[in-house]
């Protein structure tokens, strides 16, 4: 297994292609692993809430996760979640099942750890720690995953866990969306091996800069070569990184409705051979939404002609003095909505 905190850079949220009738489309998700991989994902967090997690049936979840594994044959590493089930045999059964499928860390969504209803972290680290136990040797993450509810696991917990089970506990997507937190989590962890990986656009390049491992959220479905070139550039490039972050705070407002469907849609338009429909709640996308996600395309396109890769030569980069009307000083800041991914 490759273990997640040795890959830093962007790892998309991974979507989940269905057909028209409800079927789960697994060549399109291969399509969609391919689209990933080219354009400079870091690894692939898969079956996750972009994937409609709770919409999947168990064995959809597993065999999602064994496609990603084969057919990433391990040039990138991938996550998957597990650990669902109403009691905490069904969560250790689910845990094996994903183990079984090969995948490199399996990731622990947190408000489904037994314990994690409660305002105090007491029983739910003693949990976490219990899991691991019954699986040494399996990489693990955490998933600070906002549905059904919004668990945050508080920076002396997360130092604790990340100490007491060094070389296990190897990933974090971090949704607290707050840059001085994840600044707080990153010194409560310094020197454990787990790698934390920001959902929030606007805080990407301040946490980078704080020794954070990269990004995990819902923009690397539209904007995944400019976050990897961020990530590539934010210590060599202070000058381009802080422009690439100016852009994508701007336009993470552009790309922050009807989620999911609205994702699968402009990956459709960049040529991913997927359809839109949903298995969770989403409304349909009007002629004005269609429009907007026409406009993202047209733009994207025009400023970031080639494909990102993991090198970024110059040739790749993004290059912002290409868009039309382009003013670099109207770059506002926007404000990220907590990470659904």
């Amino acid at each position: 297994m490759i273990k997640a905190n040795e890959y830093r850079g962007v790892w998309p949220v991974a979507l989940t292609p269905f057909r028209a009738d409800g079927r789960v489309d697994y060549d399109g998700y291969r399509h969609l692993l391919d689209w990933y991989e080219e354009n400079g994902s870091a690894g692939i967090f898969a079956v996750c809430l972009s994937s409609e997690l709770y919409q999947l049936e168990p064995e959809e979840r597993t065999k999602l996760a064994r496609i990603t594994r084969e057919h990433l044959g391990g040039r990138l590493p991938a996550a998957a979640c597990a650990g669902l089930g109403r009691t905490m045999a069904e969560k250790l059964d689910s845990i094996r099942e994903m183990r079984d499928t090969g995948i490199d860390t399996i990731v622990l969504p947190l408000c489904q750890v037994p314990g994690a209803e409660q305002r105090d972290d007491r029983e739910l680290a003693e949990n976490i720690l219990a899991i691991l136990g019954e699986f040494p040797g399996v990489p693990f993450g955490i998933y600070e995953c906002p549905v059904p509810f919004h668990r945050l696991i508080s920076t002396e917990t997360l130092g604790m866990l990340a100490h007491r089970a060094a070389g296990q506990l190897v990933f974090l997507k971090d949704t607290c969306c707050d840059a001085e937190t994840i600044r707080r989590r990153l010194a409560a962890c310094a020197g454990s091996g787990l790698a934390i990986y920001n959902a929030n656009t606007t805080s990407c390049l301040e946490s980078l800069r704080d020794g954070g491992a990269g990004y995990s959220g819902t923009s690397a479905n539209f904007l995944l070569p400019v976050l990897a070139e961020l990530c590539s550039v934010f210590d060599s490039e202070p000058e381009r990184a802080t422009e690439l972050q100016r852009f994508l705070t701007a336009l993470q407002r552009q790309v922050d409705f009807k989620y999911p469907r609205s994702a699968k849609r402009f990956l459709a338009m960049r040529g991913v051979k997927i359809g839109d429909y949903c298995r969770v709640g989403c409304a349909e996308l009007t002629t004005e939404d269609n429009r907007i996600l026409e406009f993202l395309n047209e733009y994207v396109t025009s400023v970031y002609p080639e494909k990102g890769g993991s090198d970024h030569d110059e040739t790749a980069k993004f290059h912002l003095d290409r868009a039309p009307g382009r003013d670099r000083n109207h770059c506002d800041s926007g404000v990220d909505s907590a990470a659904r991914a």
